[in-house]
C-alpha cells in the first residue's frame, strides 16, 4: 500500500471512530473529508517526503481513567495525527510478522491493511484466558502489569526495534523524529497515549518479553502491557516473574508491584469470569423472566453503595439503555464528577432518554453555571456537545458557553464546543463578538471552531472568508469547505433507539 492510500486509511479509521473518541472534533472532521480528494492528502504526502513529519502542536489531556486517577492523552492536531497513524502503519505488518500469537493487543489485519478492531481484540484475549482457566483446574495464574508503561518507553531503543525490522530506515526515521519532537514539545515522554499506532509500536516494544516466556516453555498471554502467565506450580511462576522483572528493567520499565499477583486457580476464575455481568446480560439478551427486576436491583445496589467503578457503570448503563429504562438518569446527573472515567457510556444514555429531556437539560446547564464547571472541563464539553446533538436552545446555556469560550485558562476542547454552540443559536450582534473573538484567538484548534461558529450563525460572507484564507495560515481547508455552503451535521452521540 503506498503512501496516499495509507493516509486514506488513516482517515477513514479517524472519522469512523469519531463518535467514540475520548475527545472528539468539533465537527468530526468533515471538512478533512470534504477536502481529502481536493488537495488535502497530496499536502500531507508532501510533508512526509520533505521529513516535515511533525508534530506541529500537541495537547497533553489529563483524561480520567478512574474516578480519582488519570492518564496523559495526547491530542495531534488532524494533520499530525493523520502522519503519525500513516508512519507506523507503513511499518505495522512487519512489526506483527514479529509477535507471539499469544499477543492479543493490537494486531494487524495484512488483507485489510487496518489495525484489528479494540473489541475483537479483547474479546479474544478474554476467550483465551478463560480457556486456559477451565482446560486445567490446577493452573495458577501470574497477574503482571507494568507501571506507566506508555509513558516510561525510550523512544530512541525504540528507534533500534524499528531499524531492525529493515527496510530502506526512512519511515524508522520520520516515526522516531515525530516521537522525539513529540517529547521535546510537551510536558510529555514515552509514545503518545491515544493513538491505534502507539499500540502497534508498544507491541514492538515488549516483543523481548513475549520471547522470552515462549523460549522458558511459559504459557501465557499478553494485551499490552497487561501479562497473564499459567502455571501449576507458584515457585515456578514466580522465577518466570523475575525473568520478566529482569527484561523489562533492560527495557527502562518496571512492574506494577500493586497490580502484580499470583492467584490460586479458583480466585483466578472468580477474577477472570464477571458472572454477575455475563448471567444478567445472557438474561437480558434472552429475555428471561425476572430478567429487568435483576436488572434494577444490581443498579440500586450499586447507587446505595456509592459505588463509582468503571466496568460496573458501564455495564449497567448500556444494560438499562438496552432495554429502554430511565432509571439511571438522576443518579448520572447527581454523580456527573464522579463519573468522568465512564463520562462516554453516561452521555449515550443521557442521550437516548429523550423522555426525560427536559429534566437533563435543566440539570446539566445548572452544572455549567456551578463552580464544578471549571474544574471539569471534558464535563463541560460534554454537556455542550449533547445540547448541541439534541438541538436545545438556552439562553443561560449560551451565557455559560460565552463564559467557557472567554476563558483562555480553560481546556481548548471545552472552549471549541462552547463556540460552536454559541453559533448555532446567534444573534447578530452575538455573531459580530464571535467574529472579533476569532480575529484575537491565539489557539489554533478554538480558532477553526469559532470560524465554524461564525459559519452557522450565518456571519461569514464570502469576501471575508477569502480574506481568512488568504491570511489567516491553517484555515485554507476549513475555509474551502466553509465555500461550499455546507450543513454542518450535529455530532454523533450514540446510534441507540429513544425511550
Amino acid at each position: 500500500m503506498d503512501l496516499p492510500s495509507r493516509l486514506t486509511k488513516a482517515k477513514e479509521l479517524l472519522i469512523a471512530g469519531e463518535h467514540q473518541s475520548e475527545v472528539p472534533d468539533v465537527i468530526g472532521y468533515q471538512d478533512v473529508q470534504h477536502q481529502w480528494e481536493r488537495g488535502y492528502r497530496e499536502t500531507l504526502v508532501r510533508a512526509v517526503e520533505n521529513g516535515a513529519c511533525g508534530p506541529e502542536s500537541t495537547s497533553i489531556i489529563d483524561f480520567p481513567k478512574t474516578d480519582l486517577t488519570v492518564r496523559p492523552l495526547a491530542r495531534f492536531s488532524t494533520r499530525d495525527r493523520l502522519i503519525y497513524d500513516a508512519l507506523v502503519f507503513t511499518i505495522a505488518d512487519q512489526i506483527d510478522c514479529q509477535l507471539h500469537p499469544a499477543v492479543s493487543s493490537y494486531r494487524w489485519n495484512r488483507f485489510k491493511g487496518e489495525p484489528i478492531g479494540w473489541w475483537a481484540n479483547w474479546s479474544s484475549y478474554r476467550a483465551k484466558s478463560l480457556r486456559a482457566i477451565r482446560s486445567d483446574t490446577s493452573l495458577k495464574v501470574a497477574y503482571l502489569d507494568i507501571a506507566a508503561f506508555y509513558e516510561h518507553i525510550d523512544v530512541a531503543m525504540l528507534g533500534d526495534d524499528l531499524e531492525a525490522l529493515g527496510g530502506d530506515g526512512t519511515t524508522a526515521g520520520h516515526i522516531i523524529d515525530f516521537l522525539t519532537r513529540f517529547q521535546t514539545i510537551n510536558h510529555a515522554w514515552g509514545l503518545p497515549q491515544g493513538p491505534d499506532a502507539s499500540g502497534i509500536l508498544a507491541n514492538l516494544y515488549l516483543a523481548p518479553v513475549d520471547s522470552y516466556l515462549a523460549q522458558n516453555s511459559a504459557r501465557f498471554l499478553r494485551y499490552s502491557d497487561d501479562i497473564k502467565v499459567f502455571h501449576p506450580d507458584w515457585s515456578e511462576l514466580r522465577d518466570l516473574f523475575l525473568g520478566v522483572n529482569s527484561q523489562l528493567r533492560s527495557r527502562r520499565l518496571a512492574i506494577s508491584s500493586s497490580k502484580t499477583v499470583i492467584l490460586d486457580p479458583q480466585d483466578a476464575r472468580e477474577r477472570e469470569t464477571d458472572i454477575r455481568h455475563d448471567s444478567l446480560a445472557g438474561a437480558i439478551k434472552s429475555g428471561r423472566p425476572r430478567a429487568r427486576e435483576d436488572l434494577a436491583a444490581y443498579f440500586e445496589k450499586i447507587a446505595k453503595e456509592g459505588k463509582f467503578n468503571g466496568n460496573q457503570v458501564r455495564f449497567v448503563l448500556g444494560q438499562l439503555r438496552m432495554i429502554r429504562d430511565d432509571r439511571a438518569v438522576g443518579w448520572c446527573l447527581d454523580n456527573l464528577t464522579r463519573l468522568p472515567h465512564a463520562i462516554t457510556h453516561v452521555f449515550k444514555y443521557l442521550n437516548a432518554a429523550k423522555g426525560r429531556a427536559p429534566e437533563i437539560e435543566t440539570t446539566l446547564v445548572r452544572f455549567l453555571h456551578s463552580s464544578n464547571s471549571a474544574t471539569h472541563p471534558l464535563i463541560e464539553q460534554r454537556i455542550l456537545r449533547y445540547l448541541i446533538a439534541m438541538g436545545i436552545k438556552d439562553e443561560r446555556a449560551k451565557e455559560a458557553a460565552w463564559n467557557i469560550l472567554g476563558d483562555r485558562n480553560r481546556a481548548e476542547y471545552a472552549r471549541e464546543f462552547a463556540a460552536r454552540y454559541i453559533g448555532e443559536h446567534a444573534s447578530i450582534a452575538e455573531a459580530q463578538m464571535l467574529r472579533h473573538r476569532f480575529e484575537g484567538e491565539t489557539n489554533a484548534a478554538v480558532r477553526r471552531a469559532v470560524l465554524v461558529a461564525l459559519y452557522t450563525a450565518g456571519y461569514l460572507t464570502i469576501r471575508y472568508r477569502k480574506e481568512i484564507r488568504a491570511s489567516v495560515p491553517g484555515m485554507e481547508w476549513l475555509c474551502s469547505f466553509l465555500g461550499t455552503n455546507p450543513r454542518i451535521s450535529p455530532p454523533r452521540i450514540g446510534p441507540y433507539a429513544y425511550f
